[in-house]
């Protein structure tokens, strides 16, 4: 069954592919269909177009195209850069996602909004034992997929670099809704996939300034960092959706227009739910809020209503625990989220709140 685009309101979990990256796609399949590391001709051509998505997804990063190393996505790119064998121990916020927590040994107080509690990390790195490990690996989301909610990267950046530390930033949300240019400037590695852009599932990207450890061995791949096959015509649509996502983004246009998502702030209050962060800087796609209802009842009625919705993150989608995100944040329970894109129509999807929330407020006072 086809979905209404125009009703998808879960982008942060993946974006629809673009009709443009559909096409890229083809003609790389069309084109460039050969092992890029075979010597023949065939091989030369997928090469040449590999290497061509590098040079434009550096561009749109304004990074060194020898920094970046393609992955399966950010899960991948971020344990490259942050799993043990890669480099000395990991500190990372609360609420990064779970692929970087996987990997921390110490995690990072944030405040009741969930932004780094940027205080107490500064003492952190200033109170550690005279034996601990010279330098660290910090892991800092640019912004959180749950709740929106951007960190102090520049803050945090300044502070690595002062102490020699390497800062890991995973900005899987930022594509379509900040600007990238210039990122790249701001930490040591950084991790991103395609899918959240519009772009084909199963392709992401490493830019580290450092040659990291690599994770995948067994070929020369990838100049060695990350073995297997390289996918080119995944790689071709990650090229040109970030293209299109950073034209969106530097024009206000898409998800980097803030408009619809203050609209829907403003009916979920008006519904009486409690949004999160409201105050700080957030993505402009992204509005999270508590309601008197779980959150998973009230997906769940949208959903059949005709509004795609979710709880948080898509990883953790059917769980019962609280979100580990609002525990941080010293909250309980999940959100609802909505999270939007290019296309949708926001006029619909608040009538469909004001429809639907309300009806289930009165079936949870009736079981009462």
């Amino acid at each position: 069954m086809r979905q209404n685009i125009a009703l998808y309101a879960d982008h942060n979990a993946t974006a629809p592919l673009r009709p443009a990256v559909v096409e890229a796609m083809a003609a790389a399949d069309r084109e460039a269909w050969a092992n890029p590391s075979s010597p023949h001709a065939a091989g030369r051509a997928a090469a040449a177009l590999l290497e061509s998505a590098r040079r434009r997804v550096a561009a749109v990063l304004d990074a060194d195209p020898r920094w970046i190393t393609f992955t399966s996505g950010a899960t991948e790119a971020n344990a490259q850069a942050l799993a043990p064998g890669a480099g000395p121990p990991v500190w990372a916020a609360a609420v990064e996602h779970p692929s970087v927590l996987e990997w921390a040994e110490q995690h990072l107080a944030v405040d009741t909004d969930g932004v780094l509690d940027l205080q107490a990390f500064l003492s952190a790195l200033h109170a550690r034992p005279a034996g601990a490990p010279g330098r660290l690996r910090i892991a800092i989301q640019l912004a959180n997929n749950e709740t929106g909610v951007l960190q102090p990267i520049d803050a945090v950046y300044q502070a690595t670099r002062a102490g020699g530390h390497h800062l890991h930033c995973d900005a899987t949300q930022a594509p379509g809704r900040l600007p990238l240019r210039g990122l790249a400037a701001r930490a040591d590695s950084l991790a991103l996939s395609a899918h959240k852009a519009g772009g084909p599932k199963g392709v992401g990207l490493l830019i580290a300034k450092t040659p990291p450890s690599a994770l995948l061995r067994g070929g020369p791949q990838e100049r060695g960092l990350r073995a297997g096959t390289v996918p080119v015509s995944l790689v071709a649509g990650l090229a040109c959706a970030l293209e299109l996502a950073e034209a969106e983004a530097a024009a206000g246009q898409g998800a980097a227009d803030p408009g619809p998502r203050d609209q829907l702030e403003a009916a979920l209050l008006r519904l009486g739910a409690r949004p999160l962060a409201s105050d700080r800087p957030r993505l402009p796609n992204t509005c999270a809020a508590l309601l008197s209802v779980p959150a998973e009842l009230a997906v769940a009625a949208l959903d059949l209503a005709g509004l795609s919705a979710s709880t948080g993150a898509a990883c953790s989608s059917g769980a019962s625990s609280p979100s580990h995100v609002l525990l941080a944040m010293g909250l309980r329970g999940r959100p609802l989220r909505l999270s939007l894109g290019p296309g949708i129509d926001v006029q619909q999807m608040i009538l469909l709140l004001e429809r639907t929330l309300p009806a289930l407020a009165v079936d949870a006072l009736d079981l009462g």
